[in-house]
């Protein structure tokens, strides 16, 4: 990989958008950019993280980030080709094509927000890569997250309404975020939806459901306290256990003791 020069890496970019409006020249331009920068020392799984799913270029943050500025202009300015132009970067199954993708939704208007909602329910249905996952929750779902919070919590919902793992996770990722919004109000919801994920927990969703129920517990103490005592004096498995013991940090004092005294009657 060669080092970064902002001069260069700013003509190359300025080049690259001048096919903003063409998708298949703009993609091969962008190609040969991530075949530039592409650091071909790191082999996948070398830096800790797991080995991606889908072929990357490693290509540095930097350059990322300098992309993603520069073309948020353009994106404001013509979104229907903007639109276009992420569709096919997703389709072209590059790591970072996708994360492209990603970024340009979430600088999507959402007058109307049906072509935002449609591509965030489409990607993520067939997103098995944790890292695309997250961004797309965080980076393309941010918009509709702060200004929609009402429809974005109805894609939350049809997530974690369907028994697949794959859409479980989502949903869960999906609810941290969402409920540390103060406009948000619909904490019940939730709690609705993740009683049987409580009460049933196994260890692929762990992870996720923890997370999920520490953001409620940050956000409403009492109401999540309340409602992970009723999910433990209802039938439940081993794991309800885990995530309430994982959970208690984030509780005041009283409501710690109180949830403990609960899991004492349990054992």
């Amino acid at each position: 990989m060669p080092a970064i020069q902002l001069a260069r890496l700013k003509i190359q970019i300025t080049e690259l958008l001048t096919f903003f409006g063409m998708p298949d020249e703009f993609i091969r331009e962008l190609h040969i950019i991530f075949g530039f920068y592409a650091d071909r020392t790191l082999r996948p799984g070398q830096s800790g993280k797991p080995k991606p799913l889908i072929q990357t270029y490693t290509v540095p943050r930097q350059v990322m980030r300098r992309i993603y500025s520069d073309i948020t202009k353009q994106v404001v300015d013509d979104p229907i080709s903007a639109l276009v132009l992420a569709d096919q970067l997703w389709d072209d199954n590059w790591f970072e094509c996708r994360l492209l993708a990603i970024n340009i939704l979430g600088l999507i208007s959402l007058k109307p927000p049906t072509h935002v909602i449609s591509r965030l329910r489409n990607w993520g249905d067939f997103c098995r890569e944790d890292a695309l996952v997250d961004a797309l929750l965080s980076d393309g779902a941010k918009k509709l997250r702060e200004e929609m919070p009402h429809e974005f919590q109805i894609l939350v919902e049809e997530w974690l309404s369907v028994s697949t793992i794959f859409s479980l996770k989502l949903g869960l990722r999906a609810i941290p975020a969402l409920v540390m919004n103060p406009v948000f109000e619909n904490l019940p919801v939730f709690y609705r939806l993740l009683s049987p994920l409580v009460r049933e927990s196994t260890s692929v969703l762990e992870v996720d459901l923890l997370m999920a129920v520490r953001a409620l517990g940050q956000r409403s103490p009492q109401e999540t306290a309340y409602f992970l005592k009723q999910n433990l004096i209802a039938p439940h498995k081993s794991g309800t256990a885990v995530i309430v013991r994982r959970s208690l940090d984030v509780f005041p004092a009283n409501l710690q003791e109180s949830l403990r005294e609960v899991l004492r009657e349990q054992m």
